[in-house]
């Protein structure tokens, strides 16, 4: 049985060689107005959700992708930064299609722990979810949902190697992973993940660092 793992990214290129066999499926988080509401048009604005559709796929090949396209444009191009809103609806709706996995690469840099991010991510929590987030390349401080608790955060570390973790703060369930960035090192750890519950979907978030902290390099 395959192993569900939601992108909320940039969308995703169903052309993309990767899955000439198997297609993502997924959907798009839409601005409208002052509003937010689900269409089906999840292609990729950018590039980089199937990039990481891709890394995640290739790592594990028992995985079926399922994208929520949370980019989004204007007669500019596409946006770089992301609204609370969109983030948290994207995951939320991994949550309620029972994708047990989660990979995320955009991150906000303020949130309220009353806030609908922090709401949404109790909920995954709650309901069996793992979600996986990059830092902020470049910059040290917290950015949410990678820093909030229950998140595995995750930043690049360019001594490591593929398929190789470290620790980097126990606490708050945060690792270093290879990459040349810090979403290609957050789409490693969640197909690590994936690999975990191809052979035991039971695990949950701390079981799931915990193995990860067992194989962990120093």
């Amino acid at each position: 049985m395959a192993t569900l793992i939601g992108i909320v990214d940039t969308g995703v290129d169903l052309k993309h060689q990767c899955f000439k066999r198997k297609k993502p499926s997924g959907i798009c988080v839409r601005r409208k107005g002052n509003n937010y509401c689900f269409e089906s048009d999840f292609h990729d604005l950018h590039g980089h959700g199937t990039a990481m559709a891709a890394l995640i796929h290739s790592f594990c090949r028992k995985s079926q992708i399922h994208v929520v396209r949370i980019a989004q444009e204007d007669e500019n191009g596409v946006i770089a930064r992301v609204q609370e809103q969109a983030l948290a609806m994207g995951i939320e709706w991994c949550v309620d299609q029972g994708i047990r996995i989660v990979n995320v690469s955009y991150n906000i840099a303020d949130a309220a722990d009353d806030g609908v991010l922090a709401r949404v991510c109790r909920k995954a929590y709650a309901q069996g979810t793992i979600l996986i987030a990059a830092y902020r390349n470049g910059e040290r401080g917290p950015v949410y949902p990678a820093a909030f608790p229950t998140v595995i955060g995750v930043r690049r570390r360019g001594d490591l190697q593929p398929g190789q973790v470290s620790v980097l703060d126990e606490e708050n369930l945060d690792l270093y992973a290879w990459g040349t960035s810090n979403s290609i090192a957050c789409a490693q750890v969640s197909a690590m993940v994936g690999r975990i519950h191809t052979v035991d979907d039971r695990y949950g978030l701390e079981e799931v660092f915990a193995f990860l902290k067992e194989v962990a390099v120093p």
